[in-house]
């Protein structure tokens, strides 16, 4: 993965230097009443650069959001997971203990017996 990262970066670059080879002719740029001159190249990737940074600040506000929220969806599982294994160890150790049986209680004379576990078919 690290060597078509490094391809393509060589690539890129590669890309960059003819197209600044090719385009060197000078551009006048008047804005307002601000104007200066350089290498069409230069110009082109300066406004690229620009515009680049532009979206990346309007797009800053929601990924701060998200990653907030995120962190604290995080702090969370993590605290319900800690209320689960603190319920489940009280639950597991009742759970280890047998349940108590009742005591059998004396037939009334005239009363038929409920039926116990060894007698049911």
């Amino acid at each position: 993965m690290k060597l078509a990262y490094l391809l393509f970066v060589l690539l890129v670059a590669i890309l960059a230097v003819l197209f600044a080879a090719q385009n060197s002719a000078v551009v006048a740029i008047s804005f307002f009443s601000w104007s200066t001159s350089g290498s069409l190249s230069l110009v082109l990737i300066l406004t690229l650069s620009i515009g680049i940074l532009i979206g990346v600040l309007i797009m800053a506000p929601s990924i701060f959001k998200r990653a907030f929220q995120s962190s604290g969806l995080r702090r969370r599982l993590k605290r319900m997971e800690k209320e689960k294994t603190a319920r489940g160890g009280a639950a597991g150790a009742k759970a280890a203990e047998p349940p108590a049986e009742p005591s059998p209680e004396p037939a009334e004379p005239g009363k038929p017996q409920p039926p116990t576990g060894s007698d049911q078919a």
